[in-house]
């Protein structure tokens, strides 16, 4: 994760500039700019700080958006009946084929 970048982007969302940000959290404007242009770093306790500032937690934070064409297809799959999303899944299969065997190696892999 970018977290410069992310601090950009919730800043802007709220309209607030650098110096805003800066003064909610008792650090200077020029270090918000320096954290967003990644010639700097935070401390947990800054960035908990920074988050404070922002009006969001640290998990909401580092939750990465989920692209927009992603979350129209998960709304439309979670309100079909079973019989249509089985059939998403196997029209699905045929483009995209699974292994079973590379899944279970994956499974393995992941514990």
């Amino acid at each position: 994760m970018d977290i410069g970048k992310r601090i950009y982007e919730l800043r802007t969302n709220q309209k607030m500039s650098a110096k805003d940000l800066a003064k909610k959290v008792g650090v200077s404007a020029a270090f918000i700019s320096a954290l967003e242009h990644h010639t700097t770093s935070a401390s947990i306790t800054t960035l908990e700080n920074l988050c404070n500032g922002l009006d969001v937690s640290l998990s909401e934070f580092f939750q990465e958006e989920e692209a927009p064409l992603d979350v129209e297809l998960l709304h439309k799959f979670a309100n079909m009946n079973t019989e249509q999303k089985t059939a998403i899944l196997n029209l699905i299969e045929v483009f995209c084929p699974i292994n079973s065997e590379d899944v279970n190696k994956e499974i393995k892999g992941a514990h």
